[in-house]
């Protein structure tokens, strides 16, 4: 049966969505009522997924920001035999080309999201990211800031690198590390606000 002979029923949207609505579907060049059919059929398929389509296109969101921002998916058994080839003879330099990483990267999300909390985005980016972290905590202190990291399969090594991609992230959008606490796949940071 073809699309346009199915059953149509009328449904009670506020106007200013259908104002929206129907510019993004000129601009896509299809009618309004293909348009939104099928913006319909992909939340029931999200809806299929059990997941709610805010949770699909927040990660969608994430996904699109990661790779623009030039991070690739890798095997962290890859990642960690390489680590562990160059860490011992050039620990310095890995730990400054992580940390360089997390201030280029904290400037990108600066920039990606300037009207929204920036600390709120980045410990969202670390939960749902690649990191290979179990447990992200942001918590707001007295003087500061607390961001607790758990990974229950992070080598030392990469608990350490990822400690300084953090240290870069967190002094690059304004914060310094007041204290650090770094052991295998745990990491503690207590930090403020610069002072001028």
């Amino acid at each position: 049966m073809a699309k346009s002979s199915r059953e149509k029923k009328l449904i009670r949207v506020p106007s200013d969505i259908v104002a929206k609505l129907n510019e993004a579907a000129n601009k896509a060049g299809k009618s309004f009522y293909d348009y939104t059919s099928e913006l319909l059929e992909q939340a029931l398929r999200c809806n299929e997924f059990g997941r709610p389509l805010k949770e699909i296109m927040d990660f969608f969101e994430l996904m699109t920001l990661q790779r623009n921002a030039g991070l690739i998916i890798t095997f962290s058994d890859l990642l960690n035999y390489l680590i562990s080839l160059l860490y011992p003879k050039q620990e310095r330099e890995l730990h400054e080309k992580w940390y360089e990483a997390g201030v280029w990267y904290g400037t990108y999300l600066q920039v990606k999201f300037r009207n929204r909390n920036i600390l709120d985005v980045f410990a969202k980016i670390l939960s749902e990211s690649w990191w290979e972290l179990n447990e992200v905590n942001l918590a707001k202190e007295r003087e500061g800031f607390t961001l607790r990291c758990v990974s229950f399969t992070l080598s030392l090594e990469r608990t350490k690198l990822l400690t300084s991609f953090l240290e870069g992230v967190i002094n690059s959008i304004g914060y310094e590390v007041l204290e650090k606490d770094c052991i295998r796949g745990m990491i503690i940071l207590h930090f403020a606000e610069k002072r001028s």
